[in-house]
């Protein structure tokens, strides 16, 4: 890359990690506030975190749509406003300016905010990185996203925790007002990519029929991420070990090594083998974790994981944008990575059927077996080829 492009880079990725930071900043407050001050139960717990889960894969397809009719940046700056709306029911319950019955539902509306948000943020910006920077940086594109996102994330809950002991949900709902805001200051000198006529009779339909190979992959591969979220503390502590956290820290830190070192494929023949080889990876370190019962087996095994999973989506879709007309890839992109959501939102229950009947172990071998049966559907057909 040269100099400007570098520039293009580090701003958007900047705002994309300033943006993410909004998303991680609920995520342990929520439950506190929602369980111990209002005093609502698990269950409505549970619901207002996954609201946000739930906009995103409604409206994820919706925003990829918005990059290619109305363009990228429209689309970027956009999902900013939306995420910074999502800090104004936190100040209007803070302050006092709604009845007590109300604040639950302005809850369920912040997230709601910012789940569309995050869909048009996060679809729009790889849109838009691709746009400016031409189809030989997707793949570079498409990585670093990746690694905003989940540093955003991941930085943003122990930040949240901390403004909440601070100032409590005010300067919690103060900072995912602001935040997006700067975000949306540091992206501000980049210019909008054309949009393109789209062909008639062109569909979200049509397109997702296009996306569902790569898709069902894609979401086959996401059970392993979120069987290591929803599981992994409970299974270290149900085995009597310590240190749950630095297991799912050694996830998050593979994950992320994996985007840097291994994430800039050029060719069809590149991400065909960074998928194989990723998935490939997941099936080992998920068989590693349920069958070797031991502590050192597990860290080892969710390492190989985080790492194999971080491969899977930039692979699947530079060769799923390589097949596909510009004028749609941000329509591509949007249901492409609803696969993704939908497998995260659904694993969690579903594998959970299994542990009173099977143990633990069982959903990681589950997880297993998914990867296993997308990483026979790359063998078969893949898209890049």
């Amino acid at each position: 890359m040269n100099r400007s492009e570098r520039n293009i880079f580090s701003r958007l990725n900047l705002g994309e990690f300033l943006s993410f930071l909004v998303v991680g900043l609920p995520l342990p407050v929520i439950p506190l506030y929602v369980h111990d001050t209002l005093g609502y139960g698990t269950v409505v717990v549970g619901a207002c975190v996954g609201a946000h889960f739930l906009a995103t894969v409604l409206f994820r397809a919706r925003a990829g749509r918005l990059a290619d009719i109305r363009g990228a940046r429209h689309t970027v700056h956009t999902g900013f406003l939306l995420i910074a709306c999502s800090g104004l029911p936190y100040i209007a319950v803070a302050w006092g300016l709604c009845p007590e019955f109300l604040k639950l539902p302005l809850i369920f509306l912040s997230r709601f905010c910012l789940g569309i948000g995050h869909s048009m943020v996060g679809t729009g910006s790889i849109t838009w990185g691709i746009g400016l920077l031409g189809p030989p940086h997707a793949a570079a594109v498409v990585a670093w996203s990746g690694v905003a996102m989940y540093a955003g994330i991941g930085f943003g809950s122990p930040v949240g925790l901390l403004l909440w002991n601070a100032g409590g949900i005010l300067f919690l709902g103060l900072a995912c007002c602001l935040l997006p805001l700067l975000a949306a200051f540091f992206v501000r000198p980049m210019g909008e990519t054309p949009v393109l006529r789209q062909a008639e009779g062109t569909t979200t339909a049509g397109i997702l029929a296009q996306v569902l190979r790569p898709g069902i992959c894609l979401a086959l591969n996401g059970v392993g991420n979120a069987v290591i979220g929803a599981f992994i503390s409970l299974y270290f502590a149900s085995m009597d070990w310590n240190h749950a956290a630095f297991a799912l820290s050694c996830f998050g830190f593979s994950f992320v090594v994996g985007r840097i070192v291994c994430g800039g494929f050029q060719s069809a023949k590149g991400e065909r083998k960074a998928a194989v080889s990723a998935l490939t990876l997941e099936v080992a370190g998920l068989t590693m974790i349920a069958a070797l019962p031991f502590p050192a087996a597990s860290f080892i095994g969710v390492s190989l994981t985080g790492f194999g999973c971080s491969l899977v989506f930039p692979a699947l879709a530079v060769a799923l944008l390589r097949k596909l007309p510009n004028e749609v890839r941000g329509t591509a992109l949007g249901c492409f990575t609803a696969f993704q959501d939908i497998a995260y939102a659904a694993t969690g229950p579903l594998t959970g059927l299994l542990v009173p009947g099977f143990g633990y172990a069982s959903v990681f071998y589950a997880a297993a077996a998914c990867a296993a049966l997308g990483l026979v559907m790359v063998l078969l057909r893949f898209e890049g080829r």
